[in-house]
């Protein structure tokens, strides 16, 4: 399948950006951090502005079915890409946590069980494929540049924080019909994920909630700060 094929190219393209994201953040004098931080918040704005730019002109060209409701920045990894933007900028614990965890559990399994939705041409499955490598290669300055790391405190901060999310994203799908969270039906992915075996609404969420501690608990071992 092409767009299957194209992802896992983008996909290596983009593991080597980590790596050298994370090289050059343990390289870079402290002096130059900041403006090489905003480079990064810069380029990850610019690439939500060409991912909507993209789906707009999709539309026009009858490619993309473009709804407002349906492209609002409601999703689980626009708040990791979010997050580590204003983790980057500010440097706070805080959002670190939410787009540390967020992103690994969404970006990084969106880059290895990919879905097609709104896929249409190789620009969609860039900007697509950028929504999530970004998040990795943001987590990678973080970690290496900043040296920002995870407690168990941070897991908590997380989980609270998605269980919070859930309460008006979740009446905003019920009012509008939409999808956001996850929280009408479960993803459909072009690659199967072990990592979610029940696709049965609601039984899905549940699952998600009772794997979130174990899961994260794997990843802040690689970053833990206690």
């Amino acid at each position: 399948m092409e767009f299957l094929s194209q992802h896992y190219t983008i996909s290596f393209a983009m593991l080597i950006v980590w790596i050298l994201t994370y090289w050059y953040g343990k390289k870079i004098d402290d002096s130059d951090k900041v403006t090489f931080g905003y480079f990064l918040i810069g380029i990850s704005i610019v690439q939500e502005f060409a991912d909507y730019i993209g789906r707009y002109y999709g539309s026009i060209n009858g490619l993309y079915d473009f709804q407002i409701l349906k492209e609002l920045p409601l999703q689980p990894c626009h708040f990791a890409y979010f997050s580590l933007l204003l983790a980057i900028y500010t440097r706070k614990q805080i959002f670190f946590d939410i787009g540390y965890f967020f992103g690994i559990s969404g970006a990084l399994l969106g880059i290895i069980t990919p879905g097609n939705d709104g896929i249409y041409s190789l620009w969609s499955n860039l900007t697509a494929h950028f929504q999530h490598s970004f998040i990795i290669m943001n987590i990678m300055w973080c970690v290496s540049a900043l040296n920002m790391g995870c407690t168990k405190r941070s897991i908590l901060n997380a989980f609270l924080f998605l269980n919070i999310m859930i309460i008006p994203i979740g009446l905003f799908d019920m009012i509008t019909g939409q999808n956001y969270f996850f929280l009408m039906k479960a993803p459909e992915l072009l690659v199967y994920n072990p990592l979610l075996p029940i696709t049965t609404w609601p039984w899905y969420i549940l699952w998600i909630e009772f794997i979130f501690f174990p899961y994260c608990y794997l990843f802040y071992l690689a970053v833990r700060k206690d």
